[in-house]
């Protein structure tokens, strides 16, 4: 059994065989990093199930990350320049099973470095700044720049100079926004919806409220922000009317939650009405089970007919149900709601995932900022 622990700002690694004498082994890993801690520990592990180090009997740092045999990892005391150290990387990945074209993406990242730095300077004497410098190449993309982070720590951790990169960051690739769905384009899904009911209807093709009811049930969505699936399980009995309160009994989550509910989502609750008793669903087809049904299927079901709708009614086509409940959050974040607020209502576990409502409300403003300016 092995782990680590830190003693006066330097990691060890603590080795435990109840058959050895002594029972404990500890030596200093030589780094100060966590991450890079981890990163030499699973190779000394590694080492031990090859059976190319003992922690009883030999020195980690002349057998392992000396030893051309092990090939585990390279030693402080081995100065590779900037262009042996992604042969010996190689040739090392190679032997632990790694795919050729896993290793040219290695390769082709650090030929690009080696043209920058010169590929005669020794490793050790890279520095921060040339290493930054080459990450955030402004000509590339974000994700690119994240891409040669992650194939330059491997090779600098794998030589035993993880350390270079303490005080360059990590490039952040931009998160993806939600597309949130705008109360003008619900409307005209809704519309939409309704239309296509008449039509039928006269035609004698459906039932009384065969598709209507898919109406109050996205706008009660956009209402209250509630997933899919959480729709297709809402029961009378979880609503209270009088309170404006709604319990929400099984969350993504697993847990339970009470979210208040704003005044159009009370109207429209009235205007539904509890017809089959408190432990009938709230939205159901005519012709649909109104006390046992799958929340997935009728997710999927809704989840479809949101998607006919939307394009019948021509809004953007990247719109989905979910897409109601990202147009709650947002329509919170531009209403001035904090992003403490939003993770309340959203029931989010975290704030990080509120703030982007908050940032794509800033986005939306800055769009009508320059349109007024343009």
């Amino acid at each position: 059994m092995a782990s680590t622990y830190k003693r006066n700002g330097t990691y060890y690694a603590k080795f435990h065989d109840s058959s050895r004498e002594p029972a404990n082994k500890r030596f200093s890993l030589r780094t100060s990093k966590k991450a890079e801690a981890r990163h030499r520990l699973t190779d000394l592990e590694r080492a031990i199930s090859d059976g190319d180090f003992d922690p009883w009997r030999h020195d980690p740092f002349e057998t392992v990350f000396t030893s051309t045999s092990a090939e585990v990892t390279s030693p402080k005391s081995r100065l590779f320049t900037i262009a042996e150290v992604i042969d010996a990387f190689s040739k090392a990945k190679r032997k632990q099973g790694r795919a050729e074209s896993t290793i040219r993406k290695y390769t082709d990242i650090w030929r690009l470095l080696k043209r920058q730095v010169g590929e005669d300077r020794d490793l050790d004497k890279l520095t921060p700044n040339q290493v930054r410098e080459f990450i955030y190449d402004q000509s590339i993309k974000p994700a690119t720049q994240k891409a040669r982070y992650r194939h330059i720590r491997a090779i600098l951790r794998w030589a035993g100079e993880g350390d270079v990169l303490s005080s360059v960051e990590q490039p952040r690739v931009g998160e993806k926004l939600p597309k949130a769905v705008r109360k003008k384009e619900l409307d005209q899904i809704c519309r939409a919806v309704i239309t296509d009911y008449r039509e039928k209807r006269r035609d004698r093709r459906c039932r009384p409220r065969e598709i209507v009811w898919l109406v109050p049930a996205f706008r009660f969505s956009f209402f209250t922000g509630l997933r899919g699936s959480e729709l297709g399980r809402l029961r009378w009995s979880h609503v209270n009317l009088e309170k404006r309160r709604l319990t929400i009994y099984e969350q993504k989550s697993g847990n339970q939650d009470t979210i208040p509910l704003v005044k159009p989502a009370e109207e429209l609750l009235r205007q539904v009405g509890p017809e089959e008793g408190l432990d009938a669903f709230v939205f159901h087809s005519p012709g649909g089970d109104r006390w046992d049904r799958s929340a997935k299927r009728f997710r999927e079901h809704v989840s479809r007919q949101f998607g006919k709708y939307r394009d019948e009614a021509g809004v953007r086509s990247g719109l989905t149900l979910h897409g109601l409940r990202h147009g709650f959050a947002t329509r919170l974040a531009e209403n001035g709601s904090s992003a403490v607020a939003i993770k309340r209502a959203m029931r989010h576990s975290s704030i990080s995932t509120s703030m982007k409502y908050v940032h794509l409300a800033n986005g939306r403003l800055q769009e009508e900022l320059d349109g007024a300016f343009s």
